[in-house]
């Protein structure tokens, strides 16, 4: 995240962009953890909760953020919509979760799914599977390494799902996934924020039940003497 002057000189200047609209909106959520507005309190739990962070997107319309090169002011709250998430600050204890009396399998048997709390949709199971064959395919795509958010925003929504194209949808499936622990995450440093790494994911596939890839280029035996003797003899070396 940009420092407090850096924001403060570009709201001066009248030259928001919208990554700096979006830290302005973070850094006053995260201020209202200090507030002493008892008519605030209790909306903390929603807003400022104790031990996150508040990520803020500005987002189209239909649910896609905006560019980064944007001005703030192609953000209309006519039109478009403010999309809040919440990333666990290093150290601090995960909040409790309530959406389950106990933690599920990765995957429940048809018998447990009675069991499961009524809260989730029916077929969150095959959302999960759905989510992990997706992130499979992402990763067979050669990348470095996969940013949650350019997978949940960019790449979720081009596959053919039911449930992938709204984003309060697709962050509930990816949140699920990686309370099963079939979807793993860590973060890495972010060289333009470095107050905020870029949080990764990628595939736990002993969890989620599937395999490891296989090697692309298998060794292959060759017939005869190893090449670098067949080359000594040429040269005429004993």
């Amino acid at each position: 995240m940009k420092s407090n002057r850096s924001v403060q000189n570009h709201a001066e200047n009248g030259s928001l962009s919208i990554p700096v609209a979006e830290e302005l909106i973070e850094e006053a959520l995260n201020e209202l953890a200090f507030t002493q507005d008892p008519g605030l309190v209790r909306a903390l739990r929603f807003l400022a909760p104790e031990g996150y962070q508040a990520i803020v997107e500005l987002c189209s319309e239909n649910g896609r953020s905006k560019r980064r090169d944007a001005s703030a002011d192609a953000w209309s709250p006519e039109f478009d919509e403010v999309r809040i998430y919440f990333e666990r600050i290093e150290g601090a204890e995960a909040a409790p979760r309530v959406v389950r009396a106990q933690r599920a399998p990765a995957f429940a048997s048809e018998e447990e799914d009675g069991e499961q709390d009524s809260a989730l949709p029916a077929d969150m199971d095959v959302r999960v599977k759905e989510l992990c064959a997706a992130l499979a395919e992402a990763e067979r795509g050669g990348h470095a390494f996969i940013a949650l958010k350019w997978f949940r925003d960019s790449f979720l929504p081009r596959k053919a799902f039911r449930w992938n194209q709204h984003p309060e949808s697709r962050q509930s499936v990816l949140a699920e996934a990686i309370q099963r622990g079939v979807v793993l995450t860590s973060k890495i440093a972010n060289p333009k924020t470095p107050a905020y790494p870029t949080t990764t994911i990628r595939l736990n596939r002993a969890e989620a039940g599937i395999p490891e890839e296989a090697q692309r280029f298998q060794p292959v035996d060759v017939q005869g003497e190893p090449v670098a003797v067949t080359i000594e003899a040429e040269r005429g070396i004993e």
